[in-house]
């Protein structure tokens, strides 16, 4: 005996290549701090493989379904390698010979941990709280998936080798003593079982045999389980391309959101995780049973920082993202899979779980909500979901949501600290670049500023020192392109840059000034965020749509010009997508949405004279169009809120009172009696004109400038269509005037009638 203990005591100390001689372990030994820890994870593997092979031995000879092996054999080197010989298999020697490999691991693997070596295996079991039947089930259907030795000493147990899996009866006769105990040990594959519940075995039906006994039935374990114990976290091509798994590198400072918004959110996760890290997160397990996952839902415009948020958190607590794009499922019978795989990937790496691009998870009904729902039922993690379209979500998911952020486009302040975020410390940047106006000019997301960033930096020229240097003309081509890249340029809104200047406009001094002056209190309204709106009216449109592009120029922004006539919200034909949430509405609500694009003045033109103010008071006149003064009613209802710049350019304005919903009527007059003669000098300068025809056809018919230009047009087509020559005579002239604006139009420059 003492020989024996002396031999225990230097297996003990020996860590490796001690496989046989472990054997002779004394079953008195007790456990003490002389036990060699395990060195990794590897090493503890391979004498879960030995006591495997034991468990076979052992189960396979209380059957009396082995022998020892012909010499020369593959399963007689390997029992030979393991110190085995003849006289060892019996029962009663294996049995013994398990015990104690059994206890010494056990040691060993107590003493690893002891001294920090992480082992996968009893991790595993200890957070899926198995019991040790459990343990040896799992312990086999592992060895039996990894183990080529297993397998060929499986083999040569006399039962058949099945790639699917290995039936519920071959388990129960290697682990249980008799029948009595196997009727016992059967409960451990029942429905509500650990092993079962956890979805960690699978049951797979032999179809050939056609039993309807549960005995008969073939179990296996997760490939991703396995991976998990062996401690091999990659993803490789027979894992489902719709899942990736990183870890993120991006800091929380680096997301900027509303202060409020941002530390609800952080403070909810980590309160979460001290949770889940302690007794208490067991028992509420145990009491709820499940639903006690943490489920937050991201939801605003793209670009706004919602899969930011979602890396930076999995960065600020260390933990991987395992994100989820379904977009990427080719058959939608796979999509259970899918996600089943997804949520055991973040319950075996304790990560976050990331649901990329939801929109059609949300949908009310959708199979997709359904199959989600059970997986969030049984999940003990945090899931986020991200979507530019919040849309009308399904009841029962709805419930299921713990925490709902909204992302919203930010503000000018917001802006500037994206701007400031996201530039890298080893660039420069010119001294032009003037960041405060490029952040007023351009109102875009953040993902929008890291797009500009990134392209002008890629751009950049590097000093003689390897410094890269980005100038202004670098940031506005970007920003440029940018913009340009999300313009919907149809027939019902077109986004321009403004082809006007006001010093150029044939107006009055003083309504020049008028315009200068309307600028001005936009820039005060920028700042004090009521937006400005402006009614502009003439007896020629293309008048006032000149005086609101100059306008637009004056303020630096481009122009989103509308037709009013389009506007009809009974067409529901007119559907654009919203550049912010991408879902279809109406062209009254798109004139009104918000844009990350470069900023503009809105231009709503009336090209047809369809607006009466009046309209709007009348509600119970039944002879009123009901479709035109719900569309003014709309239009004024979308003034009153609109934080920004709009112009209304319309014919002349009738004499009611002005919505007070815009702030100011820019009434358009003709231009000075010299600037029309002028005009139409040019015209006519080849005809035999004198100073005082055109004085006395200027008093008789004031026009604006634009509107010589087309009669002229007009008279030049009219005097072909006579036959006439191509030089132009006054009384054409006139004909065509009285023809559009009829005899005796009211000259509202010279006050006559």
């Amino acid at each position: 005996m003492n020989e024996m203990q002396s031999t225990a005591k230097d297996n003990l100390m020996a860590p490796q290549g001690q496989a046989g001689q472990l054997f002779a372990v004394s079953p008195y030994c007790e456990p003490n701090s002389e036990a060699i820890p395990f060195t990794d994870n590897y090493e503890h593997l391979e004498a879960l493989e030995e006591e495997a092979l034991l468990m076979l031995l052992s189960g396979s000879a209380r059957s009396g379904n082995i022998a020892w092996p012909k010499e020369g054999t593959s399963c007689c080197r390997i029992y030979t390698k393991m110190g085995l010989t003849a006289d060892d298999f019996t029962p009663a020697k294996l049995e013994s010979l398990l015990a104690r490999m059994s206890m010494v691991n056990k040691m060993r693997e107590n003493a690893a941990i002891r001294s920090g070596v992480k082992l996968f295996f009893p991790i595993f079991c200890r957070e899926n709280n198995l019991d040790a039947f459990d343990q040896k089930i799992l312990l086999l259907l592992l060895m039996n998936g990894t183990s080529k030795i297993f397998r060929e000493t499986f083999s040569h147990c006399g039962f058949f080798e099945d790639t699917r899996g290995v039936k519920i009866r071959i388990i129960l006769s290697l682990l249980c003593k008799d029948y009595r105990e196997a009727l016992e040990k059967r409960k451990h594959f029942g429905r509500y079982a650990p092993l079962v519940a956890r979805e960690i075995i699978f049951f797979r039906t032999d179809h050939e045999n056609r039993s309807t006994h549960l005995i008969d039935d073939l179990v296996t374990t997760n490939d991703r389980h396995i991976r998990y114990i062996t401690g091999d976290n990659q993803l490789y091509n027979s894992t489902y391309s719709e899942i990736s798994i990183e870890r993120s590198s991006i800091k929380l400072d680096k997301v900027i959101l509303p202060d409020s918004i941002k530390e609800q959110l952080v403070r909810q996760v980590d309160r979460y995780f001290k949770r889940r890290d302690n007794l208490l997160a067991r028992r509420l397990d145990d009491f709820l049973e499940y639903g006690t996952a943490l489920t937050l839902f991201f939801h605003g415009p793209s670009g706004t920082g919602k899969t930011m948020m979602a890396r930076a958190l999995a960065h600020h607590y260390n933990r991987q993202l395992i994100t989820v794009n379904l977009a990427c499922t080719r058959y939608r019978w796979e999509l259970e899979s899918v996600m089943n795989q997804a949520f055991r990937e973040a319950a075996l790496l304790q990560g976050f779980i990331f649901f990329d691009e939801a929109d059609d998870i949300f949908k009310e009904g959708s199979d997709l909500a359904r199959m989600l729902l059970i997986q969030i039922e049984k999940a003990k993690c945090v899931v986020i979901f991200a979507t530019n379209k919040a849309g009308s979500l399904d009841p029962a998911m709805e419930r299921r949501l713990s925490i709902k952020i909204h992302f919203p486009l930010p503000d000018q302040e917001q802006r500037m600290k994206i701007w400031h975020a996201l530039l890298p410390d080893f660039i420069r940047l010119a001294p032009d670049i003037d960041l405060e106006s490029l952040n007023n000019r351009y109102p875009f997301s953040g993902g929008l500023i890291k797009n500009t960033i990134f392209l002008a930096l890629n751009a950049a020229e590097e000093e003689e020192t390897g410094t890269p240097v980005i100038t202004r003309q670098m940031l506005e081509q970007v920003a440029d392109l940018q913009t340009i890249q999300m313009v919907a340029d149809n027939k019902h809104c077109k986004i321009c840059k403004p082809e006007k200047r006001i010093d150029t406009l044939p107006l009055s001094d003083r309504q020049r000034n008028d315009l200068k002056n309307i600028a001005e209190a936009f820039q005060y309204s920028k700042e004090h965020k009521p937006g400005l709106n402006v009614l502009i009216s003439a007896t020629n449109i293309e008048t006032a749509v000149h005086a609101a592009h100059a306008l637009a120029a004056q303020c630096e922004l481009k122009v989103k010009v509308i037709k009013f006539g389009d506007m009809d919200n009974f067409d529901q034909a007119i559907r654009l997508a919203d550049p912010v949430s991408q879902g279809k509405i109406t062209l009254m609500d798109y004139a009104f949405s918000q844009t990350t694009g470069e900023a503009h003045l809105l231009l709503i033109v009336d090209q047809n004279g369809v607006i009466e103010w009046r309209e709007t008071a009348k509600h119970n006149d039944m002879g009123i169009n009901l479709s035109a003064r719900s569309v003014v009613t709309a239009l004024l209802d979308r003034l009153g809120h609109y934080p920004g710049l709009c112009c209304v350019a319309m014919h002349e304005c009738p004499n009611t009172n002005i919505p007070l919903e815009f702030h100011t009527h820019l009434k358009l007059e003709y231009p000075p009696e010299e600037m029309q003669i002028y005009q139409w000098e040019e015209h006519l300068k080849c005809g035999a004109v004198t100073g005082d025809d055109l004085a006395n056809l200027v008093e008789q018919h004031p026009m604006h400038i634009v509107e010589i230009d087309s009669i002229m047009h007009r008279a030049s087509i009219q005097s072909l269509i006579e036959g006439k020559a191509h030089q132009l005579s006054l009384e054409t002239v006139k004909i065509v005037i009285e023809r559009y604006r009829g005899k005796n139009k009211a000259p509202v420059l010279f006050g006559r009638k």
